[in-house]
């Protein structure tokens, strides 16, 4: 550490102890003892204050006496592998001064993250980057807040520390992370019911830290009560406040999971109403018409997510129905009829959107595509997003063939057209329900965002991108209890 001396008098003053009258050129002193006055420049000083810091940082332990405790050579050796880990595992910096410690690494967060959902979101942001506008990125309106709440900083950190554990291995960095995400719940919890509750930041960390239970599963479902506290938040907000900024962004980075947990708990999506249907619909214009090598996927694009976002909503209206031959179930079934249809129509759009591209790329150009269209792609947003498409078209031919299958006997299922997607739905798949009574159709809706993922998985830290390319439909698929 450098220090400077308190004395301001010349240094042959300082020297000798004596008062200094600090007169220029040459102080009373010398010119009275005939001496050359050297001045009064004071030269820097260098001190180990090491000893000094490491005796106010470090723990105190009582000192026992080796007289006091009979010689044990097992505990000796024990002790000598303890203080022989710490110091290889703990650094100088940490032992003499933890605190200056812990503040760097908080401020290498915002870097960390930055790499972090690089790494874990490779297509969606990459691929979507144009459509975010004024040139912030979602880690990008994330870092602009950051310093800003304790809370936000703590959202932010536990989902970095969690990515540092994964890369290094190293457990003290699980359980910093786990720690910042606790003291993220406690700030959430108190500004949920503030003022803050409308503001961009809190958005933020609360999409954050279902991004952390989706990876972690501290709960099985925590990230289902996260995505409550998301939909709560958006619909307090209202719909303009996401045409543009950090809204916007967090519409887009958050809306495959909305679709994910309305399925999951078995509702509607709140998406699919009209109101937010008509924002989609702003976006689709807007984003078509931008200068990137993805923006002519925009139209189909969007046109695909308004028909998914209304998934939830059928299936929650199928499983309300208690006869086939009730005015609501024909009316349900013509609907779905229609989506069918509008599936089918985007898949095939948005497949040959991907083999023109494909072609582009390879220098292939051809007026009109000869031979049939290749069923897979390398990985983008446009070819997840057809793959979500394919399996929630499977999910609604299922249900549509259920639904008018013991009304028309006689006739083949008015969706015939689909039986590629769904072989096994035969009339003798389907079920009665006893005495009349109860819903008709018993199934479930299974998929990989509900199930999870195993933490030794290689995937784990690029698995949820698959699943916000695929709307949260990645591996989506109903099972029929009872069926044969």
């Amino acid at each position: 550490m450098v220090g400077v001396p308190n004395s301001k008098g010349c240094l042959l003053c300082r020297e000798r102890r004596i008062r200094c009258d600090q007169s220029l050129p040459h102080c009373m002193q010398c010119r009275r003892y005939g001496a050359l006055c050297p001045g009064y420049k004071r030269p820097w000083q260098f001190q180990d204050e090491g000893p000094r810091l490491q005796k106010r940082y470090q723990k105190k332990f009582p000192v026992v006496r080796r007289s006091d405790v009979e010689p044990d050579p097992e505990a000796a050796h024990n002790n000598a592998s303890v203080r022989k880990q710490v110091l290889t595992t703990v650094s100088i910096d940490e032992r003499v001064y933890p605190s200056l410690v812990h503040q760097s690494f908080i401020s290498q967060q915002p870097r960390v993250f930055k790499d972090f959902i690089c790494a874990s979101f490779p297509t969606m942001f990459f691929h979507n980057e144009f459509r975010f506008g004024d040139g912030f990125t979602f880690p990008d309106w994330v870092l602009k807040h950051f310093g800003s709440k304790p809370y936000y900083d703590a959202s932010v950190s536990c989902l970095s520390a969690e990515y540092l554990a994964h890369l290094t291995k190293d457990p003290r960095l699980h359980q910093f992370s786990r720690q910042k995400y606790s003291q993220a719940l406690g700030g959430i919890r108190q500004a949920l019911g503030s003022d803050e509750a409308s503001s961009d930041a809190l958005l933020i960390a609360v999409i954050l830290l279902s991004f952390y239970e989706m990876t972690i599963r501290t709960t099985r479902d925590g990230w289902v009560y996260h995505s409550r506290a998301v939909k709560h938040l958006m619909l307090k907000r209202g719909m303009d406040l996401h045409r543009a900024g950090a809204g916007r962004v967090c519409h887009f980075a958050y809306r495959p999971f909305l679709i994910a947990a309305a399925l999951h708990e078995g509702e509607p999506c709140f998406l699919g109403e009209d109101i937010w249907q008509d924002l989609a619909a702003i976006l689709r214009v807007e984003d078509s018409q931008k200068q990137s090598e993805w923006s002519f996927y925009i139209n189909v694009y969007e046109a695909i997510f308004m028909e998914l976002v209304k998934c939830p909503g059928y299936i929650q209206e199928a499983r309300e129905i208690a006869s086939v031959t009730s005015p609501k179930a024909v009316i349900l079934a013509k609907r779905i009829h229609i989506a069918c249809g509008r599936l089918q129509m985007l898949n095939s759009k948005l497949r040959s959107l991907l083999v023109s591209d494909n072609q582009r790329k390879l220098g292939i150009i051809f007026h009109h595509f000869i031979g049939p269209a290749p069923n897979a792609f390398p990985e983008t947003s446009p070819s997840l997003l057809l793959n979500a498409s394919v399996n929630a078209l499977g999910i609604l031919v299922q249900l549509l063939n259920r639904l008018t299958l013991p009304a028309y006997v006689e006739e083949e299922p008015p969706c015939s057209s689909y039986g590629t997607l769904s072989p096994s739905s035969t009339r003798q798949s389907v079920s009665t329900p006893p005495n009349g009574s109860g819903p008709f159709l018993d199934f479930r809706l299974v998929c990989e965002l509900g199930e999870g993922i195993d933490k030794g998985d290689p995937r784990a830290f690029t698995w949820l991108d698959r699943v916000a390319g695929s709307m949260g439909l990645l591996g989506a698929k109903a099972i029929y209890e009872g069926a044969v």
